[in-house]
């Protein structure tokens, strides 16, 4: 009986002295008691009580109706010692099945006490907060707790006797959690999931699970707690509003100084000039300017400088009349008509040719311009925010770049800080891109502990957006729910530490590759060659994330 039979009631039928077993429907004996099977050794106890009575002398009817129709029955059954005068109380559960107590004298006080002691059980199962449901050792889900059935939206009913995986649809490809809690042993605690509810809903929990064992050690199921974070969710989504700074990440002093600028020349009309290599988050500066000044309700338009040819890069700012050029169908208006009244964003406006960079130096000063192929002269009310990796000071003293358009757009400068200038903010990102992938993917993973050396010690050239690009590959690589250092990108494990760093994890790594370089990934020789046991080389190897060559 599922409800009645849920682990922690074997547990106590297995304390009790007198003789338990929970009988099917039918009558099938799908659980004993070690004293119920201590009254058949050496033999082996029935399978089924029809089999238990064959054994037996004729009674005056079928068993399994006598119990159901008087809830007792007394009866001469065969056990090792001979035909036994028992007494049996039956127990009965919801689906027809039950609980089995056999008495060998008139004594009803286990009867009683059961049934005491289950209602206090089966109370505080359903008065627990946190969600509640066990399996057995076929990962069937055998009771589900009314805090469980709140989170998950499924009834008891709906799911007893399912197959857990089945019910909160585990990743294709993938082991579900609580499965593996039964068929290897080991529980977890606090692990962060996301599993599906009724209709496929996402729930962010945190997981508690337990193997349940007999009395001989095996695993016959297990029990799970689910603890809902939705509220912890929404307040840390409520937190990182405020302290993510219109999505710049980070806590490093540079990062809370560029914060500081912008919110304080936002407000204004200057132009302004964000520098910092590539990578480094310069359009999320542009997007915080033009969301706290006074256009932010105005047009915030984007035009990448180094993507286009000059002669089509003039037409894309200022637009064209028909007939301007081969190609030119229609007349279209440039990007300063489509920011009038908002912002333009230049990127990579270093890129730009002299020639370009007088007409734009003439839009900054006078506001006016005119479509390519067009005399006339049309007027756009545009902020103008620009953006470069290169040293724009350098390409002026070179002549490569107008020195009036520089002080032009340069009247706020604002210096992006590289990645590896705030390593501090690396477990802060990573958390940040892990969220966006659960909330895209539908399945939320955490980062092993032995990631983040790897990780810190790298120098980082594409700065954040390469950092990005390897969170991503780290967790569609990873099977589980937890990002190893193996699933990060092949160069991040092969690189030297940055340059004045000590990671001795990358120390490590790299000597334990140059053995096996040179022994032809020989496991005995390089293990001989670095004092270690191949054990113990392949447990080294696991956990520097380093991948068997002649494997992959």
């Amino acid at each position: 009986m599922p409800a009645s039979g849920s682990p922690p009631l074997t547990g106590l039928l297995s304390a009790l002295a007198q003789p338990a077993a929970l009988v099917g429907a039918e009558g099938a004996l799908s659980w004993t008691s070690p004293s119920f099977r201590d009254l058949f050794r050496p033999e082996a106890p029935p399978a089924t009580l029809a089999e238990w009575e064959s054994r037996s002398p004729p009674g005056p009817g079928p068993l399994m109706e006598e119990l159901r129709r008087s809830r007792v029955a007394v009866r001469g059954l065969a056990t090792a010692s001979g035909v036994s005068p028992l007494r049996l109380a039956w127990v009965p559960g919801p689906g027809g099945d039950g609980v089995l107590l056999c008495e060998g004298g008139a004594r009803r006080s286990g009867l009683h006490e059961l049934r005491e002691r289950t209602a206090i059980l089966e109370a505080m199962f359903h008065s627990l907060s946190e969600g509640v449901f066990a399996l057995d050792d076929q990962h069937r889900i055998t009771a589900m707790s009314r805090s469980a059935e709140r989170l998950t939206g499924f009834a008891e009913g709906e799911v007893q006797g399912k197959v857990c995986g089945e019910v909160f649809q585990a990743p294709p490809g993938t082991e579900c959690p609580f499965h593996e809690v039964v068929r290897t042993g080991t529980g977890f605690s606090q692990r962060d999931l996301v599993i599906r509810g009724k209709g496929g809903r996402a729930i962010h929990v945190a997981a508690t699970a337990t193997p349940l064992r007999n009395r001989a050690g095996a695993v016959e199921g297990a029990v799970v707690v689910l603890r809902d974070l939705a509220e912890i969710d929404r307040l840390r989504k409520h937190i990182d509003t405020g302290s993510s700074a219109y999505g710049i990440i980070g806590a490093h002093p540079l990062v809370r100084r560029v914060v500081e600028k912008v919110e304080t020349v936002a407000p204004s009309e200057a132009s302004i000039l964000i520098l910092g290599e590539s990578g480094t988050g310069k359009e999320l500066v542009a997007h915080a300017v033009h969301r706290l000044s006074a256009r932010q309700d105005g047009p915030f338009v984007k035009v990448n400088c180094a993507a286009l040819a000059d002669t089509l890069l003039e037409s894309e700012l200022f637009g064209h009349v028909r007939g301007a050029f081969t190609g030119a169908v229609k007349d279209r208006p440039g990007r300063f008509e489509a920011a009038d009244g908002g912002t333009l964003f230049l990127d990579e406006i270093g890129e730009t040719s002299p020639s370009l960079q007088v007409r734009l130096l003439r839009v900054l000063q006078e506001g006016e311009f005119e479509r390519v192929g067009e005399s006339r002269t049309r007027k756009a009310d545009v902020r103008i925010v620009a953006a470069t990796n290169r040293d724009l000071r350098r390409e002026v003293a070179e002549g490569r770049f107008r020195d009036d358009l520089f002080y032009r757009l340069c009247v706020v400068p604002i210096q992006m800080p590289p990645l590896r200038e705030r390593r501090d903010d690396i477990p802060l990102l990573v958390d940040h891109f892990l969220k966006r992938l659960a909330a895209k993917e539908g399945r939320r993973k955490i980062v092993s502990p032995a990631v983040y050396p790897v990780l810190l010690h790298y120098a980082w050239p594409g700065n954040v957006r390469e950092l990005e690009n390897a969170v991503a590959h780290a967790y569609v690589c990873s099977a589980g729910d937890t990002l190893t250092p193996e699933a990060l990108p092949e160069h991040l494990l092969a690189a030297d530490p940055a340059p004045g760093t000590r990671d001795p994890a990358a120390e490590e790594r790299r000597a334990v590759r140059d053995a096996l370089d040179a022994t032809g990934w020989n496991k005995g020789e390089a293990a001989h060659r670095l004092g270690l046991s191949r054990t113990t080389l392949w447990r080294r190897m696991r956990d520097l994330g380093i991948r068997d060559r002649r494997r992959t």
